[in-house]
């Protein structure tokens, strides 16, 4: 990418991650302050909605409690049970306690109001008369009322189909004699408009009771169904208040809609108190500051991008210019010189750049005229050292070959002397003698090395088309012998066709192999040759299992008559992977060894690829 849209881009992203970093920062700010308040406001909703229920609770204790009280209505209970069943008397009397009590029921105070007879526990008068000879011997508004005012809390009623609630007090005389138990049921209606009652005007937000059924007690604002209330409840924040928890959560509510939700439990009612608002209107503020924000940002980025467009247009334009000057000069326009036109840093790097030019004009005509002289001086040290390296192989050779002759008078005649006088001298005399017989046969054996060496630059064939694998065998026939003696074995991949001396090759892998037979372990030898494609050359290995050596040696192991163990350990000249290495090197290609003690050892040699 080009400097300009670059330094633009760069200076747009930092912007947007600045706006969107601000942005977010803004935003969940603003949200944390929504929730924050949206939580606060439920949470006094709910307490406001506790206390009134509390409040209405202990108004409903304190009306059964004055109506049992009433001096008239105790009048009419104790005529009611004094009198036969059944007479005409007590009729009158049942019907005169109606009377006394029917204005609370007319006025709404009460639902229904019944008088429990003390003993048996059979509802003895009631203002709906379809209860009356009932038996609720055993309902907790009748056992607790004997003793005291008392609510019971809301219980499903068989009888009615819905939720009830009892309030329920004890009559007694003067003298403190249980008359019987007045019990009136309330009007859920006036619950839960407590608990509906609205303070805001949100749209969401929802408040209702929850028994330990997980059933409505009160109608849910946003359900207008009057059947909900027999619908259960199986939401997180109901499961959680109904364990005796109180919290805030934001989950799905009953409508399986996202909300806030603000739980408490009212252990005395032995109920839930949710109050809720949606999460979405609870969070609108906030995405409508959101929308602004980003349009801001949108137009804050478009002024920024042109800035940025103008900014870097006036820090590239002269760096381009410094750029094609430098790629002219470059070209061999050294007189080029850039326009100092500018007092800040980028005209500094103009005059800079104009100073540079200067020097490296004049440096290079020195250049030159030290390149000429030194070219000239390489071509002619290059001829040299062509002519000493020629005359070195030329002199290897005739030296080794004009001594062969000598040589091999002088080891006949040594043998000759041994087979003759063996045991006719003293023991001395056949010692030296020995000494001399394996001195020359080392001294034959050196010199057929070294011309084998010579012979690697001074009779090497011209290059042609050679199979390795065809290399390979023809080495192998020549190793035959000593294959057959150590029981070795000898694997290859399939190897390529490459270019090169097929007789020195031939020579190369006789010598690899013949080394890993001869640096045996204690298993029969195995040897693998395998070659791999490396682009433009060919990557021999030869692998064996052998005695290997330590990484330190493989240097040394391709000079020139060097050894890493003795004559009598093993025999040999150390020349041989010597050869090996000028065999490679006169092919254009390296070689070199990878090798650890008992490990055995892998020769690797490259041959470069050549038209055929």
């Amino acid at each position: 990418m080009k400097l300009t849209p670059r330094l633009t881009l760069v200076f747009i992203l930092y912007a947007t991650a600045l706006l969107i970093g601000v942005g977010l920062l803004a935003y969940n700010s603003g949200r944390d302050s929504l929730r924050s308040a949206t939580i606060s406001e439920l949470q006094a909703t709910a307490l406001e909605k506790q206390a009134a229920l509390n409040k209405w609770v202990e108004d409903k204790r304190s009306g059964i409690a004055l109506m049992a009280a009433d001096p008239a209505t105790i009048e009419s209970a104790a005529a009611l049970i004094g009198a036969p069943p059944g007479s005409p008397e007590a009729q009158a009397a049942r019907d005169k306690f109606v009377a006394e009590i029917q204005p609370r029921v007319a006025g709404g105070e009460f639902l229904d109001v019944i008088l429990i007879h003390p003993q048996t526990g059979q509802v003895i008068a009631a203002t709906d008369p379809s209860e009356e000879g009932k038996f609720k011997e055993d309902r907790p508004y009748f056992l607790n009322g004997k003793t005291g005012p008392y609510v019971q809390n809301p219980f499903y009623s068989v009888a009615l189909q819905s939720t009830a609630m009892m309030a329920s007090a004890p009559l007694r005389t003067l003298d403190r004699r249980l008359l019987g138990v007045l019990v009136g049921r309330l009007n859920l209606d006036e619950m839960n408009a407590i608990i509906n009652r609205r303070t805001g005007l949100h749209q969401t937000d929802d408040a209702y009771l929850i028994n330990t059924s997980s059933l409505f007690v009160t109608q849910p604002r946003l359900v207008t169904d009057p059947a909900v209330l027999q619908r259960g409840v199986q939401t997180e924040a109901v499961n959680r208040c109904l364990a005796g928890n109180s919290g805030v959560i934001e989950a799905e509510d009953y409508r399986n809609v996202t909300a806030i939700v603000v739980y408490r439990w009212l252990p005395e009612r032995a109920l839930c108190l949710v109050v809720k608002m949606g999460q979405a209107e609870a969070y609108r503020p906030a995405r409508a500051f959101g929308g602004t924000v980003a349009a801001i940002s949108g137009v804050a980025l478009l002024v920024a991008a042109a800035l940025a467009v103008a900014l870097a247009r006036s820090l590239t334009r002269p760096i381009l210019a410094l750029r094609t000057g430098a790629a002219r000069f470059g070209q061999g326009e050294l007189a080029l010189r850039l326009p100092e036109t500018s007092r800040d840093e980028l005209g500094e790097l103009a005059r800079a750049f104009n100073r540079m030019a200067a020097a490296l004009a004049e440096k290079e005509a020195q250049l030159r005229a030290y390149a000429a002289e030194l070219e000239q001086r390489v071509q002619e040290r290059t001829a040299e050292l062509a002519r000493s390296n020629h005359d070195l192989e030329q002199f290897a050779y005739v030296a080794s070959h004009d001594l062969q002759e000598p040589l091999r008078m002088v080891s006949s005649y040594t043998q000759l002397l041994a087979k003759r006088y063996r045991g006719k001298l003293d023991a001395d005399a056949d010692e030296f003698i020995a000494y001399a017989v394996e001195g020359a046969t080392r001294m034959q054996t050196l010199i057929n090395d070294l011309l084998a060496y010579s012979r690697v630059g001074m009779r090497g064939k011209p290059f042609e088309r050679a199979p390795t694998a065809d290399v390979l065998g023809q080495a192998l026939a020549d190793l035959q012998v000593a294959l057959q003696e150590q029981a070795a074995l000898v694997t290859h991949d399939d190897l390529p066709v490459v270019v090169g001396d097929a007789s020195q090759l031939v020579q190369l892998f006789q010598n690899l192999i013949g080394n890993a037979i001869k640096f045996r372990g204690k298993a029969p030898p195995r040897v693998h040759v395998s070659a791999r494609d490396a682009g433009r050359e060919w990557v021999f290995s030869v692998r064996d299992n052998g005695i290997g050596f330590s990484p330190q040696f493989g240097e040394r192991i391709f000079v020139i008559f060097q050894r890493l163990h003795t004559k009598a350990e093993y025999p040999g000249t150390g020349i041989g992977l010597a050869i090996c290495k000028k065999i490679v090197e006169r092919h254009g290609g390296r070689i070199w060894v990878e090798s650890q003690p008992g490990e055995g050892a892998t020769f690797y040699f490259t041959l470069p690829k050549r038209g055929a």
